[in-house]
C-alpha cells in the first residue's frame, strides 16, 4: 500500500521533477572557479516548497555550500545517506560543439539536454522529490539524509571531505546517485568505484642553440619523452589482483597532460607528461609507485642518457582509494528489488570506471557506499551535448524513494 503511494505521488509530481532539474541546469555551479551558492539557494527554496523544513547548509567556506536535510523516523535508526553533488565541470573548449546553450535546457526526443544533466543535476531533482515522497508517506523508523554537496569535481575538499572530517557526518548506508550507464541507461548497478593515482614524468635533457645540435653531444627531452611514452603504453606492468566484475581490469592514460620545450631556436632541454591511473579495489599506493619506479629503472638501463624524475600529484590526485561494498549490503538488495519494480529488471553488479566521493564517505567516515546508481551514463559527462533520459530521471525517483522506504520503514 505505502508502495504504491510513493509511486503515484511521484507520478503525480513528474512534470515537477524534470522542470527542476531543468531550473538546476539553468544555475551555473562550475568547479572551478567553484561557487554552489545559488544553486543552494535554489535547493533550498525547493525544499521549503515541498514541506521539507529544516534544510541547513554547512560549510568550510561560504561559497562552497552543502546543503544537508534530516527527515526524522520514529526511532532514528538505521539512518540512510543519499548523496549528489551540485557542482559540474565547465564547458571549456566545448562550447562550439554544442547544439543548443549548455545552460539552457532544452527537451528533445525524451531526453533532456543540458550542462551536469546526468552529472548530475538529476540525481539531486530525483534525491529531492524522493525524499518528498518518504514524508507523504507518514513517519518512518529510520533517518534519511540528503547530502547534497559541493566541489566534487574539484576533488571534494570542501564537500564530502569536509563533511566526513569536519563536521562529522554519520550514517549507516550510503548511496551516491552517479550516472551508471556507460553505454546504456541503467546498464549497471556499481557497488564498487575504481580508485585514481595521478602523477607526472619529468625528462631533463640538453637546452642549448637549436643550431648548434649535431655539433655537440645533446638530449632531445621532447624525443625522450615521445619515447618514454611508447615504451610505457607497452611495457608497463603493473601488479594487481584481476576483479571480476571490472573485465576491463586497470586503465593506464598516458600524457593527459603534455609540456616541453621553450621556442623555435632553442633544443628542448625539458619535457614532461602527466599519467591517471585508475586503480581496482585491492590496490595500494605502494605498490603501484613501486612498479612505476621499477619500469623507470629498467629504462634508464637501456638508456643512460635518459633522466627522468617522478613526481606524484599533491592531494587529493596523489591517490583516491577504490571501493567496494557486499552486493548484501541492505541498501544494495533494496535497490536491486525497487528497480526490478520501476524498470523491470535489476541491471548487473559492476565497478564504476570513474572514481567518486564514495572513499569519503565509506573510508574516512566508515558508512558503506554504493558509489554509482541513478539516470543517466558518465560516457556523456564532461563533453559536450549532455542529456538524460527524461524518463530516467521519473524512475531514478521512484527507485530511491522505494529503496529508502524498504531500508526505513
Amino acid at each position: 500500500m505505502y508502495q504504491n503511494g510513493l509511486v503515484k505521488f511521484i507520478d503525480d509530481c513528474a512534470h515537477e521533477i524534470v522542470d527542476f532539474t531543468g531550473k538546476l541546469i539553468s544555475t551555473p555551479s562550475l568547479t572551478p572557479p567553484g561557487d554552489e551558492r545559488r544553486i543552494a539557494s535554489l535547493i533550498l527554496d525547493k525544499l521549503n516548497g515541498l514541506g521539507l523544513q529544516g534544510a541547513f547548509i554547512v560549510g568550510e567556506l561560504p561559497e562552497r555550500p552543502n546543503v544537508l536535510l534530516r527527515l526524522c523516523g520514529t526511532r532514528g535508526t538505521p539512518t540512510l545517506l543519499y548523496v549528489a553533488h551540485t557542482d559540474t565541470k565547465p564547458v571549456g573548449t566545448t562550447q562550439d560543439q554544442w547544439e543548443s546553450d549548455p545552460f539552457c535546457p532544452v527537451q528533445k526526443d525524451g531526453k533532456l539536454y543540458g550542462l551536469g544533466a546526468a552529472d548530475m543535476k538529476a540525481a539531486v531533482a530525483a534525491f529531492v522529490y524522493a525524499a518528498a515522497a518518504l514524508k507523504n508517506t507518514g513517519p518512518l523508523q529510520g533517518d534519511l539524509v540528503l547530502a547534497l554537496v559541493a566541489d566534487e569535481e574539484g576533488g571534494g575538499k570542501y564537500g564530502a571531505h569536509y563533511l566526513t572530517t569536519q563536521y562529522g557526518l554519520k550514517a549507516d548506508m550510503a548511496l551516491i546517485g552517479e550516472p551508471p550507464g556507460v553505454n546504456r541507461e541503467w546498464e549497471f548497478l556499481h557497488v564498487a568505484s575504481r580508485g585514481l593515482c595521478c602523477f607526472n614524468l619529468k625528462i631533463i635533457g640538453t637546452q642549448m642553440h637549436s643550431s648548434l645540435s649535431d655539433y655537440f653531444p645533446s638530449v632531445n627531452a621532447s624525443l625522450k619523452l615521445a619515447d618514454l611514452m611508447l615504451r610505457m603504453s607497452r611495457d608497463l606492468k603493473l601488479n594487481y589482483t584481476p576483479h571480476p566484475l571490472s573485465p576491463n581490469g586497470v586503465t593506464v592514460n598516458l600524457g593527459v597532460r603534455l609540456k616541453g620545450g621553450v621556442y623555435f631556436g632553442v633544443y628542448p632541454g625539458y619535457a614532461e607528461f602527466g599519467v591517471d591511473v585508475r586503480t581496482l579495489p585491492g590496490m595500494k599506493k605502494e605498490t603501484l609507485i613501486k612498479d612505476v619506479k621499477d619500469f623507470l629503472c629498467e629504462r634508464h638501463m637501456a638508456d643512460p642518457s635518459l633522466n627522468v624524475e617522478l613526481e606524484i600529484e599533491a592531494p587529493p590526485l596523489d591517490w583516491i582509494d577504490p571501493t567496494e561494498v557486499s552486493e548484501d549490503l541492505p541498501l544494495v538488495r533494496a535497490l536491486a528489488s525497487a528497480s526490478k519494480e520501476v524498470l523491470g529488471f535489476c541491471p548487473p553488479s559492476s565497478i564504476y570506471p570513474a572514481a567518486t566521493d564514495a572513499p569519503k564517505f565509506q573510508l574516512e567516515a566508515g558508512i558503506p557506499t554504493v558509489p554509482a546508481f541513478g539516470a543517466g551514463m558518465i560516457s556523456l559527462a564532461h563533453g559536450p551535448n549532455e542529456w538524460v533520459g527524461v524518463n530516467s530521471i521519473v524512475q531514478a525517483c521512484k527507485i530511491y524513494a522505494l529503496a529508502g522506504y524498504e531500508i526505513l520503514k
